[in-house]
């Protein structure tokens, strides 16, 4: 959603070549809120284009941008006034050829962006949170690099971050403090949910949960199955 409701920052992508190995065409679009036709806001692409979040006043939309071959990720900032071609116009606050950068937010203050990076190299089940200076700078590492952490949300505060793991065995949302003069972490990972079992969270990438000021949202899944024997199958 863009800060004063009135519209919604999507991701249109055309269907995948018949192996479904390719996709043949990306672009961000925006879509207004009460209804109406899609403002395309980027020229499309074949790498997989995203946007994430928006600026403070509307003006600019956060996304990133991951290449389906080998190439530079990057997190630009798009300027809406200049769709339908506001990527060839989007200043780049990072590039990557190490990792494909996804979940991009901007913290309260707009000073820091959050993501989560995922090793295209090593092409490990891991992925790791990392705050990007908006002003531009070194990546400060957040967690361990060990589990498949995801979707990093920002308290309205600024003062935790939040997001998904499953260090535990299990999908359940975690929390780290953040000093924010400073940008750094404080202290360690804490554990915000607990569900184990049948009933549990979607695993993470691909359902995203939502922070409020007192309320956390996130999608539940009650899974079951069976087992079947066929008999007679010659």
């Amino acid at each position: 959603w863009s800060r004063d409701g009135t519209r919604l920052v999507g991701h249109r992508q055309s269907h995948f070549t018949p192996d479904e190995s390719r996709i043949r065409e990306s672009t961000i679009v925006i879509y207004p809120a009460g209804g109406g036709y899609e403002q395309a806001l980027t020229s499309p692409t074949t790498s997989l284009d995203y946007g994430t979040d928006w600026s403070a006043d509307d003006q600019w939309v956060l996304a990133t941008a991951n290449p389906l071959t080998a190439g530079r990720s990057e997190i630009r900032l798009l300027p809406v006034a200049a769709d339908p071609q506001a990527d060839a116009q989007a200043p780049i606050l990072t590039t990557s050829e190490e990792y494909n950068i996804w979940q991009a937010r901007f913290s309260p203050n707009e000073r820091w962006v959050s993501v989560n990076a995922v090793n295209k190299v090593n092409k490990t089940l891991t992925s790791t949170i990392y705050l990007i200076p908006v002003s531009g700078g070194e990546w400060t590492q957040v967690t361990e690099g060990k589990y498949w952490d995801d979707e990093p949300r920002w308290s309205p505060d600024g003062r935790i971050l939040y997001f998904s793991s499953n260090r535990t065995g299990f999908p359940n949302v975690w929390g780290i403090h953040f000093n924010s003069p400073i940008g750094k972490p404080v202290g360690e990972p804490f554990r915000v949910t607990t569900f184990e079992g049948p009933v549990h969270m979607r695993y993470p990438g691909y359902v995203a949960f939502a922070i409020g000021a007192n309320r956390l949202l996130v999608n539940l899944v009650e899974s079951s199955g069976n087992i079947w024997i066929l008999e007679n199958v010659d």
